[in-house]
């Protein structure tokens, strides 16, 4: 088994040149730029900012559900606009998408995007459920042990 997995999708549209949608290696996973691509035209969505970055974080989102993911285990961000007025704009929308504690996040200005977008997104997550697992029965395991149960502290504990 090769140590890297290319992400494919039938969703994404898949860029031009050397380049993966995403690279999954063990738990790691690397997203590549997400242009605003329709699903269905393999257009650039509009000319429209704020479509263009739904449709750029949609398509993250597409690929990160193919893995069985969500944007919950996206660590970190990187974002280029192709006009930093957009900025506050893109923030709001960004919120929309994501929730505390926010992923680190990188927002640059770029002169130009490829196809005439006017923002990418690209992202890294981690695939965390395996340790969840564990952790949950770990947590368990500690609460037949000693009677109590702290993991829902909105719940009496098995003592009470």
């Amino acid at each position: 088994m090769a140590l890297q997995e290319e992400i494919k999708s039938r969703r994404c549209m898949h860029a031009k040149g050397p380049v993966s949608l995403g690279i999954k290696a063990g738990d790691f996973i690397y997203l590549s730029a997400q242009l605003p691509f329709d699903p269905h035209t393999k257009k650039i969505v509009s000319d429209d900012f704020k479509e263009q970055a739904e449709r750029c974080l949609k398509n993250m989102e597409y690929l990160l559900r193919e893995l069985g993911l969500s944007n919950d285990y996206v660590l970190k961000t990187t974002v280029c606009l192709t006009d930093m007025d957009n900025y506050d704009l893109f923030n709001e929308i960004y919120a929309r998408h994501f929730h505390r504690p926010y992923p680190a996040r990188l927002t640059m200005g770029a002169a130009s995007l490829p196809y005439g977008a006017k923002i990418s997104i690209d992202a890294y997550a981690v695939d965390t459920r395996a340790l969840e697992v564990i952790i949950a029965s770990e947590e368990e395991y500690a609460c037949e042990q000693e009677g109590i149960c702290c993991i829902d502290e909105n719940k009496q504990s098995a003592s009470d």
